[in-house]
């Protein structure tokens, strides 16, 4: 039996690689667009793609990126600017490349721009360190990819999206690992949405390599300045010598992971843009291979456990017998799961549970649901009526505040009230400013994602922010171990909500159908819409 298996095997991989090993005809006429072209692997890439003979377009954020590759490259690859940060940039680039194709069309674009810091902690961090980086990493990526859309679905080309093995698991806190959680999930939706066009669509996930995303030095400089801004009472919980073992890990991580052979990337690069029949996702590196990658597949609380013994431990988190004792604990856990959850925790009428969204839906239930059950609940809601409604529902010991959770100096003010209300006992939270009142009650952060965190089914900015919710909640639960704090993930499948009201939806489906161009609309039939209500 193991014979024939390993024939079937052999027979497989001898069939793939024969599929794999077709190249697209006429790559001399082909146009192939690619971003962060200054340096790494946008340059490499281009500077490869340009000996093969295709017609280049390279992203360059600065002139001294564009001189230097127009002086290493052939006639036929040609230079733009474009800051991926800035949408009227990114235009400006899209209509310059539509009138250098022309009526041709787009074969490629390739979105390689990226930065890796700041990176740090969850704690050290402020919601301006995650904005900046997605706007580069996952915003980006959106913003280029529609802006050139409509010229590569003329070829029936490629689109290719440089994520990360980081994509898949999160072993560090920070915006890092929730960027690229997103740019799978938009990966996703856009080789599903994109495939009745004939454009393929493919996701690179490296390990690490040597590029100037992952300089040590850099990354190291970025930990240090985080350190420094930091108040005394955060460094006291980490104590004088985290800062010290930290930057030696990572000089350790990358100069044990880091690969300095860049052509397994841009090979894999090249393979999607001129196969035939590319892969949906590509690995490179022995790291992604052999250890992200199947941490990834692990149970959470194994890969949990991974991690917490092989990263530098605050003063306050518990030693190494301890934590092996742990690890015994925890696979004693696996086999009474259930017995586990039955247990609750005692003096209800004493813990603060602080919930947003309870307007309406699952927020709305929660909250009354503990109220019941004798929480002392602070319920945000973004509306008076949403508030005035809930407390007629409630008891009198359930306290609403009005949040908007997209506005930083509402976050401040609501952070302030809740922190009069509880004084120093503590609550249950889902926003990063309420880290250090969690503290003090080794509490819980409970995030509401969806099971559409781990699965796109749909286009949009719903899944990519989900999945990125995955992954800001894996990273903090590692974090945030060492202080006691549990952090829970819930992934509801589809409930009747506001979220999931048909004619909402319907309704926008009109919108975003009203507003597009007729060439797209005649490319999607005349029937489409209406199949979609």
């Amino acid at each position: 039996m193991f014979m024939y298996i390993s024939g079937l095997l052999a027979l497989y991989f001898i069939y793939r690689w024969y599929k794999e090993s077709k190249r697209v005809p006429d790559k001399e006429n082909k146009y192939v667009y690619i971003t962060g072209c200054d340096s790494g692997f946008g340059n490499v890439l281009a500077r490869h793609l340009d000996q093969l003979g295709f017609y280049v377009i390279a992203g360059c954020y600065t002139e001294k990126g564009e001189d230097e590759l127009k002086k290493i490259a052939s006639g036929r690859l040609t230079t733009v600017h474009v800051d991926v940060t800035n949408s009227e940039s990114v235009s400006k680039a899209a209509a310059f490349i539509k009138s250098v194709v022309g009526q041709k069309g787009l074969w490629a674009v390739v979105n390689n721009a990226g930065v890796s810091v700041p990176s740090g902690p969850t704690d050290w961090l402020t919601i301006d360190d995650f904005k900046g980086m997605i706007s580069v990493n996952l915003l980006g990526v959106i913003d280029v990819t529609l802006s050139v859309l409509p010229l590569i679905k003329i070829t029936k080309g490629r689109v290719v999206n440089v994520a990360s093995v980081f994509g898949r698991i999160s072993p560090f806190g920070g915006p890092y690992c929730v960027s690229k959680y997103g740019v799978e999930s938009f990966n996703d939706s856009l080789r599903l949405d994109m495939a009745p066009f004939g454009v393929k669509v493919a996701c690179i996930e490296p390990g690490f390599f040597k590029t100037n995303v992952t300089d040590a030095a850099l990354v190291q400089d970025s930990v240090r300045k985080l350190w420094d801004k930091l108040p005394q009472d955060v460094k006291d919980d980490y104590g004088p010598n985290f800062i010290h073992s930290s930057l030696a890990k990572v000089e350790e991580r990358f100069g044990l992971f880091t690969d300095g052979d860049l052509m397994k990337v841009i090979n894999c690069m090249e393979h999607a843009i001129s196969a035939v029949h590319p892969r949906t996702r590509y690995s490179p590196g022995w790291d992604a291979k052999l250890l992200w990658l199947p941490l990834s597949y692990m149970p959470t609380c194994i890969a949990d456990i991974v991690f917490v013994l092989t990263t530098p431990r605050p003063h306050v988190a518990l030693s190494h017998m301890v934590l092996t004792c742990a690890l015994l604990l925890a696979a004693l856990a696996v086999v009474h799961w259930y017995i586990r959850d039955s247990y609750k925790v005692d003096a209800f009428d004493k813990k603060h549970v602080f919930i947003t969204g309870c307007d309406s839906g699952f927020g709305n239930l929660l909250a009354r649901q503990l109220d019941g059950k004798g929480f002392r609940v602070i319920a945000a809601c973004l509306t008076e009526k949403g508030a005035a409604d809930l407390k007629a529902a409630a008891s009198p010991g359930l306290k609403t505040l009005l949040l908007n959770v997209t506005d930083s100096s509402s976050i401040r003010r609501a952070v302030e009230l809740v922190g009069k209300e509880v004084g120093e006992r503590g609550l249950i939270d889902v926003t990063l400013k309420f880290l250090p009142l969690l503290k003090k009650a080794q509490g819980r952060v409970v995030n509401v994602a969806s099971i559409l965190g781990r699965l796109t089914l749909t286009g949009g900015g719903y899944c990519p922010s989900k999945y990125g919710v995955e992954a800001f909640s894996d990273s903090l639960r590692r974090d945030m171990q060492h202080f006691g704090i549990k952090v829970s993930i819930i992934e509801p499948g589809f409930f009747k909500t506001a979220v999931t009201r048909i004619d909402l939806i319907n309704a926008d489906l009109k919108r975003l159908w009203s507003r597009l161009s007729q060439d797209i609309k005649d490319s999607y039939g005349p029937t489409y819409f209406d199949d979609c209500e």
